[in-house]
């Protein structure tokens, strides 16, 4: 790095240090390839093909990664790609990510670089998620914040991919054409703005694309989970073509800089964006930035289980649908994120999904020929709806299907044992009778034969023909019980299994029926009838007595409607309220380590 180089970076460090307040961006991270090494803190090399598991790296690349061909010197990274056989390759080349050293959720990232020339040639900065929270490529998602073709030397893409597995696979992005010159005579300026809700790329400060939730289509938007960086030079492939005769047989694509700067405005809290009522461990974060403190605000009823004071929290959920906080505190300002998390279901028999306004059941892929957003083809007194979803069956496949990802189901020994139903409701041309089933996958351990993967399946048969009905699923088969329950991370429907069906069936409103039910007014028939928790005096008039084997977490008093009169840590605090509470009959639930209590309680 030269001496202007350096003081320009620390000139610009220091111009993004908060003074007053945290709402202002800040440098989170940089990487200006000094001194003459990787910086393998943050860095890890990938080598190779990508065989076994994505020969060619998914693209029919040319190139085997290799260690050797990356250098850092004189400020800059630099990869070489180079003609020469290794293994079943015809090129070598180097890439790098910053998997698990270095992950972030959205902040201006900026690039400088300068490409390389040449047929073939493939320059690309990007980031790909660093869980598979939605599931495999694309559905988790990728962002590229800079793609080149060696011979298109004026252009470069912005581009994010999603949807469904491939090859059912969308992306959507632009082309940036330079005013003058090309990308391989000098270095140019590469930016995204990464906001929860959108992204925009910029070359040399000049807005050239936007991409937001409203323009895919009705696909999940992947982009508020943790990504990470990489960098690579690759050659040959899908996207531009192979080199030819007048491809030279080197290239180097040489980077200046990587920085990563944050603001509130750019971060979310990442996590489930619904939970089962009472659910267990789901884990929610932010990104880490140094030097900073971190105080979670959990919604009434949810309970901490670890990462107090972390970036990173696992919470066990209570009743209702609410917002989750965190003060991100620095330099002595903060600011509070907030996420909204719906609880599921809202009642006994919640909607988990009506294909509108409340999407948590993902499509992921099929072998007939889905459509979200469809308009509802015969309204009804079972579905007034305007929308759902619609779907031709593959005649040529006898077990055609859809695969659903949704976070309201992550095991299955509920369903089995006929606490949690899924119902839907369902028109279909197909005849009266025809089966549905729903089977409960682990998608890594299905991708071997019939049975591995498939921990149970569960059916339901029509009643009606052209014309709109509720089904609920029951279990019919548990194929593979070495698949732990607690694994299941899709969900496949197969509509007239084992046939040559060809009819269109419409989905909507996706519900899940608790059994028995938790909430107030079914608490009503419970009395306190057990040694290990006692309850009195009932009726009570100011001062309520309990005694607890196990520690008590929490106290909730509810009105008979269900609506929270208030979430006590202590028995002292419960007392105070009950001085002031108007006489009647209300619901008190009384959570332990072990359980959640409901009792009927009686103010006099």
């Amino acid at each position: 790095m030269t001496f202007t180089k350096k003081w320009i970076f620390i000139l610009l460090a220091i111009a993004h240090i908060p003074m007053r307040a945290f709402s202002q961006e800040v440098l989170f991270w940089a990487d200006e390839f000094n001194g003459n090494s990787l910086d393998t803190s943050y860095w890890e090399y990938q080598i190779g093909d990508g065989c076994p598991n994505l020969c060619g790296w998914g693209n029919n690349e040319l190139q085997s990664y290799q260690k050797s061909q990356l250098k850092v010197e004189n400020g800059l990274l630099m990869i070489q790609a180079k003609k020469q056989s290794i293994g079943n390759s015809s090129y070598v080349s180097s890439r790098i990510r910053t998997i698990n050293k270095l992950d972030f959720a959205g902040g201006r990232i900026e690039v400088r670089a300068r490409m390389p020339k040449g047929k073939g040639y493939w320059p690309a900065v990007w980031f790909l998620p660093t869980e598979n929270y939605f599931g495999q490529w694309p559905m988790s998602g990728e962002i590229d914040l800079l793609e080149g073709k060696g011979q298109e030397p004026t252009k470069t893409w912005g581009t994010i991919h999603y949807g469904s597995y491939a090859p059912q696979n969308k992306y959507s992005g632009e082309t940036y054409t330079l005013p003058s010159g090309n990308f391989t005579d000098d270095f140019h300026t590469f930016t995204i703005i990464w906001k929860p809700d959108s992204i925009k790329w910029y070359v040399n400060g000049q807005l050239f694309a936007t991409r937001t939730p409203k323009d895919l289509g009705g696909y999940n938007w992947p982009f508020r989970h943790n990504f990470h960086a990489i960098i690579n030079l690759a050659v040959g492939g899908n996207f531009l073509g192979n080199p030819d005769g007048s491809t030279p047989d080197t290239a180097t694509l040489q980077v200046d800089y990587i920085r990563i700067y944050q603001a509130p405005e750019h971060q979310t809290i990442s996590g489930p964006e619904a939970v089962l009522r009472y659910e267990k461990g789901r884990k929610f974060y932010v990104n880490s930035f140094p030097g900073s403190t971190y105080n979670w605000m959990l919604p009434s009823g949810a309970s901490l289980v670890s990462g107090a004071g972390t970036p990173a929290v696992v919470v066990n959920w209570g009743l209702k649908s609410d917002s989750l906080k965190v003060e991100i505190s620095r330099n002595g300002s903060s600011y509070i994120l907030s996420k909204w998390v719906n609880s599921l279901p809202d009642t006994c028999g919640g909607l988990i999904d009506n294909g509108e306004d409340l999407n948590t059941m993902l499509y992921a892929a099929s072998t007939g020929t889905f459509r979200l957003g469809t308009t509802n083809p015969a309204k009804d007194s079972v579905n007034n709806t305007n929308a759902c979803y619609r779907y031709y069956r593959n005649a040529t496949q006898a077990y055609d299907n859809i695969n659903w990802r949704t976070d309201l189901i992550k095991e299955s020994e509920s369903f089995e044992k006929g606490n949690l139903v899924l119902r839907m409701k369902v028109y279909t041309t197909a005849p009266i009778g025809t089966e549905i089933n729903l089977n409960f996958e682990n998608r890594q351990r299905a991708q071997a034969d019939y049975p591995s993967g498939r921990r149970s399946v569960f059916q339901a048969k029509t009643t009606r023909t052209r014309a709109w009905e509720q089904l609920e699923f029951k279990r019919i088969l548990t194929p593979d019980l070495q698949t732990p329950a607690n694994s299941i991370d899709q969900l496949v429907m197969l509509p007239a299994p084992n046939s040559s069906n060809n009819d269109v069936f419409f989905f909507d409103e996706f519900s899940l029926l608790e059994k028995p039910c938790k909430d107030a007014a079914n608490a009503l028939g419970e009395q306190l009838d057990d040694t290990e928790l006692l309850v009195y005096p009932n009726p009570v008039s100011t001062e309520l007595n309990i005694q607890s084997a196990s520690p008590i977490q929490s106290l909730e008093l509810l009105e008979i409607s269900g609506k929270s009169c208030g979430l006590f840590s202590t028995l002292e605090q419960l007392n105070q309220e009950l001085i002031h509470t108007t006489p009647g009959l209300y619901v008190l639930l009384v959570r332990t380590e072990n359980s959640i209590k409901t009792f009927k309680l009686r103010k006099e």
